[in-house]
């Protein structure tokens, strides 16, 4: 059935539900339609397609997002998986933000979210081992004891985008939305970069819509997103 949904897809850049229920059924006639919604919710979650309007689907034009992250940020994830390898957490770095902004980074910061409850454990593993270990700093503490390759422990929120691949990256939906919702994020790079930083990501990359706005509704932050992209990017979004 993956199969059939993966050939139908690869040869139809927009489609309806029908006709992609119409194109499963002829290899299983008696698939049913909680299944056909099933399948298109994992394809947009997936970001292989995105909605593109009631009932219409569009196969997504860009690329998965994927940076190569710092032997210190891989390190810091070995580490952290040897003493607490049931732990929810997950990881990204400023210098991923050098991709997209035009004024680049010349210090990076390793960021390290942690469920609740952990994260002050593994800010204690990482402090015996690291010279630049900071406990969920607000923005004067960062500018005030942050060094050369500072690495910051912090909780992670609830409901945050699942990250990916086996170092336990933070998706890049989760880090366009964190700029409007965490403050250290936000206040380390100007205001002045998010245009360059959305318009950047949308163009280059699959961005999975869905999934980046219940986030931002869970934090509060949707509609201040929305109107951003709205009024200061070029950026179309889905209907």
């Amino acid at each position: 059935m993956n199969v059939t949904a993966d050939k139908f897809i690869e040869h139809h850049s927009s489609f309806t539900t029908e006709e992609f229920a119409e194109a499963l059924r002829k290899e299983g006639p008696g698939i049913g339609r909680s299944t056909i919604y099933s399948i298109l919710k994992k394809k947009c979650d997936s970001g292989e397609i995105s909605r593109a309007g009631r009932g219409r689907f569009s196969r997504s034009a860009g690329k998965e997002y994927f940076y190569e992250l710092s032997d210190t940020a891989k390190n810091v994830v070995a580490l952290i998986q040897e003493n607490y390898p049931l732990v929810d957490f997950q990881i990204w770095e400023l210098y991923q933000m050098n991709e997209f902004v035009n004024h680049l980074l010349a210090k990076n910061t390793i960021f390290v979210e942690v469920e609740n409850i952990l994260d002050e454990s593994v800010f204690n593993l990482l402090f015996d081992r690291y010279p630049h270990v900071l406990h969920n700093p607000d923005v004067e503490e960062y500018y005030k004891y942050a060094g050369d390759e500072t690495i910051i422990v912090r909780r992670l929120i609830s409901e945050a985008p699942p990250p990916f691949g086996q170092y336990r990256q933070a998706s890049l939906e989760n880090l366009l939305v964190d700029l409007f919702g965490r403050g250290l994020s936000g206040s380390i790079l100007s205001r002045s970069e998010y245009r360059a930083i959305y318009e950047d990501s949308f163009q280059k990359y699959n961005i999975n819509q869905g999934r980046m706005f219940r986030y931002a509704r869970r934090r509060g932050i949707e509609k201040a997103i929305r109107d951003f992209i709205r009024e200061e990017t070029a950026i179309v979004l889905e209907p």
